[in-house]
């Protein structure tokens, strides 16, 4: 999806560019088959839609969105929790959207570009780094010269390591259960972050009066949990979450993926970047992941379309623009996510006593949760190398 949108991002901004679309993946007759437009759904922060917006995505995406009022955050069996509200602004934490509905939308957008060429089953077997261009090779044979090659092929990204990025991984050992599940009652356009001893359960509310489940086990569960039926599987979930959200009642299609923490010290290279899950791989405990990659991506297409001379495009300082304008969320953001799963992960007593009275001092002072607001929303300053 980053790669995706950064395309149309880069033909929106600049419509004179020529933009080249490489994608292991077979051509679908469907955009909604595709693996980077599957069944699940995704939360966009406020700044996110914002973003989409300004690239003329948002009207139509928000039709079939739900929004994200409320936040509810707890601690369970501790008794600790706070209540996130963003009704007394006009604006909601952001929305969630199903991935199919974007690649619907996204497919028909880009079919309207005649500036990208789209290559499927294909990837890069080699690059070759030159003064003035790449000479990138995919497994034909065929070499194309660009002046720019930006890897958005996930954490496992190949082309990230042709391109010679350094990253940092580290395995926390767990896996996230995925699926849409609806309750008794209403959802009332709340989400719920529910710290358990078995892992973070997250909830996010979708039309229908569904919720999208994300739900982090530790991997030696992992195998039980999706082997159960599913009256079974639910009755494991309700014990887990407890009945803040109501009684859980149908579940569908569960999905599942290993969770790691990959980051990188420098996303730039000579005439190469990487953006999104290539460049940073997060905890879904706080949702930031993909918000942290759609920042990624409209800053480096702003960046592209403020170059004057074609001849700068993807030079050192193009992308030496864009990294100073992009580092300091990547760190803020990945050490904060971080962070908040390791504290609600840990099983000490000081760490759970001070966790709980955070929470506590968080409901009583509502100025106290500031920060998490201002994260959940993501509504950064993009361009000035610091978040304000």
């Amino acid at each position: 999806m980053s790669g995706c949108l950064l395309a149309y991002a880069i033909l929106k901004l600049s419509p004179s560019l020529n933009v080249m679309l490489i994608d292991e993946n077979p051509q679908q007759a469907a955009s909604t088959s595709h693996p980077g437009f599957d069944a699940r759904s995704i939360a966009l922060s406020a700044g996110s839609c914002q973003l989409l917006e300004q690239l003329d995505l948002w009207a139509e995406l928000k039709e079939q969105a739900q929004a994200i009022d409320d936040i509810h955050i707890s601690d369970l069996g501790y008794g600790g929790a706070v209540d996130l509200s963003g009704k007394h602004n006009a604006q909601p934490f952001g929305y969630v959207v199903a991935l199919q509905n974007i690649g619907r939308l996204l497919t028909k957008q880009l079919a309207a570009c005649p500036q990208l060429t789209r290559r499927y089953e294909s990837r890069f077997i080699a690059i070759e780094k030159q003064p003035e261009q790449l000479i990138c090779e995919l497994e034909n044979g065929q070499k194309i010269r660009a002046k720019l090659c930006v890897a958005a092929d996930g954490s496992d990204s190949s082309t990230r390591e042709l391109l010679a990025i350094e990253t940092q991984t580290s395995d926390y050992q767990c896996a996230a259960i995925i699926a849409n599940v609806s309750c008794a009652k209403a959802h009332l356009n709340k989400a719920y972050e529910r710290f358990s001893p078995s892992g973070p359960i997250a909830l996010l509310p979708l039309t229908e009066n569904r919720f999208s489940l994300v739900w982090s086990v530790e991997k030696s569960e992992l195998a039980r949990l999706l082997k159960l039926d599913d009256e079974a599987f639910l009755a494991e979930l309700q014990h887990s979450f407890g009945y803040r959200a109501g009684i859980f009642r149908e579940i569908g299609r569960r999905d599942s993926y290993p969770l790691k923490l990959l980051k990188t010290d420098k996303a730039v290279t000579h005439r190469g970047v990487c953006i999104g899950n290539a460049a940073h791989c997060l905890h879904p405990i706080m949702g930031q992941g993909f918000n942290l990659g759609m920042r990624d991506l409209y800053v480096l297409a702003r960046v592209i379309s403020q170059v004057e001379d074609l001849a700068q495009l993807g030079d050192y300082q193009m992308l030496n623009n864009y990294w100073s304008a992009r580092q300091n969320d990547h760190r803020q953001t990945i050490l904060m996510t971080d962070s908040t799963l390791r504290i609600f992960s840990n099983s000490s007593w000081p760490v759970i006593i001070g966790r709980n009275i955070a929470l506590h001092a968080m409901s009583f002072f509502p100025g106290l949760s500031a920060p998490i607001v201002k994260q959940a929303k993501g509504q950064f300053n993009l361009f000035k190398g610091k978040r304000n």
